[in-house]
């Protein structure tokens, strides 16, 4: 009995041995085959369509007061009053400044008394005139007696005229002792006071209309022929982000700007005042992110800018003017081929191409870093995985994803579990 189970103990340890020399051979041929397969790589793609494609240009651009007026007075005399200071508002035809001029209320008070002067005398000669004429056509005087009367009259009559002209030209001269507003708008500049000699030579301020504000472009000399008054113009500020506004171009200067190659634009938009402060939302001198609409290509293909790849070969062989690119293109046998594109510019959220894709390519926007030509591939576009059609040998294990490819959506099922090979019954078990 003894003997039948030393026996027994002696099989069952030969068979434990077998079993496990068999299967470390089994795993380092697995181990082996598995180091000579080529993981196929998850990607996502999208097929290529046409789409209508507007080119944009940004620009950055300063803001002024579409109106700005220099306040020049005319008077050389000292300031008597200015009581307006920098950023006040100032309503048309109101009086800014009050300038002395003794000289011109001086000298129209004696204009005053010399056209009295002259009245009186004026009206003495028709006096003498009317008698004189009684008598020459009595034949009592002369013709040179009636015609020294009359010429008398005339010359006093010219005399008057004269005066009251420059008596009108002494008014005018006294009203420049008021500086009016020309416009509405808020005093900038302000470079004069009260007692300050005014001079013509010297602006006192400057007077900003704050309705209307312009945004100055300098567009480059290529974008000109898309220029057109009217045009609108997307505006940004800093001040309100997330924000856009509209402008108009309202003025295309006819010249390039021989140094720079531009062409300087203006337009307008209408300003507003914040409801909360009263005060005005867009100020001179602020800046302007400009976006500028060229052209527009019906049948353009674009693509997602994430599926472009920058490769530093391609980058040395870009032209003047041209912008190269890498992408990847799922072939009908679900390999990989590397695809040289020439791309044009960005709008919104998609790039255009120029050259190398055509509609119905079906393009890599997910994985395609992990890619080089030639790779297998299976797709992982919405939990629905397109698996090459091509099926592996009951002597190969079916290969997993490669741990350090871009990792499939959550709801991708996930790889299969390698199932081992079910252990033999050991007898008398």
């Amino acid at each position: 009995m003894r003997n039948t189970k030393i026996l027994k103990a002696g099989i069952l340890l030969a068979l434990s041995l077998g079993l496990f020399m068999s299967g470390c051979q089994k795993e380092e041929e697995s181990s082996g085959a598995m180091s000579e397969t080529v993981l196929d790589v998850a990607v996502e793609t999208t097929t290529v369509t046409t789409t209508s494609f507007t080119r944009k240009r940004a620009y950055v651009g300063n803001v002024s007061a579409a109106k700005q007026v220099k306040v020049i007075p005319l008077a050389t005399e000292r300031i008597l009053e200015f009581p307006w200071e920098n950023g006040d508002f100032v309503e048309k035809d109101a009086v800014i400044a009050l300038i002395r001029n003794e000289v011109n209320k001086k000298g129209l008070e004696a204009f005053n008394a010399q056209i009295r002067s002259v009245d009186a005398q004026l009206k003495a000669a028709q006096r003498e005139l009317a008698r004189v004429k009684s008598m020459y056509e009595s034949n009592i005087v002369s013709r040179q007696q009636y015609d020294q009367a009359s010429d008398g009259v005339t010359t006093l009559q010219a005399t008057k005229q004269q005066l009251l002209a420059t008596q009108e030209q002494t008014k005018l001269s006294l009203n420049y002792a008021k500086v009016i507003a020309p416009i509405s708008g808020v005093i900038s500049n302000k470079s004069a006071e009260v007692g300050d000699i005014a001079s013509s030579a010297m602006p006192l301020c400057i007077l900003n209309d704050m309705e209307t504000l312009k945004v100055t472009l300098n567009v480059n000399e290529e974008d000109t022929p898309y220029l057109k008054l009217g045009k609108e113009v997307s505006l940004r500020f800093d001040a309100y982000p997330g924000q856009e506004f509209t402008a108009h171009i309202t003025r295309i200067m006819p010249y390039v700007n021989a140094s720079s190659r531009t062409n300087t634009v203006e337009a307008e938009f209408k300003n507003e005042r914040v409801a909360s402060t009263n005060q005005y939302k867009f100020k001179p001198g602020m800046y302007s992110r400009a976006e500028l609409s060229l052209e527009t290509t019906n049948d353009a293909i674009v693509i997602p800018p994430k599926a472009a790849i920058l490769d530093p070969e391609l980058l040395a062989q870009q032209k003047l003017g041209q912008t190269l690119r890498r992408v990847y293109v799922l072939q009908p046998d679900m390999t990989a081929k590397a695809v040289d594109i020439e791309v044009g510019e960005y709008s919104g959220n998609v790039l255009e191409v120029l050259k190398g894709l055509k509609n119905g390519d079906k393009l890599i926007v997910r994985g395609q870093h992990a890619l080089k030509d030639g790779d297998r591939v299976h797709e992982v576009n919405s939990g629905n995985t397109a698996v090459a059609n091509v099926q592996p040998s009951a002597a190969e294990p079916v290969p997993a994803p490669a741990a350090e490819n871009i990792p499939a959506p959550q709801d991708t099922p996930a790889a299969a579990a390698v199932v081992e090979p079910a252990k033999a019954p050991v007898e008398g078990s």
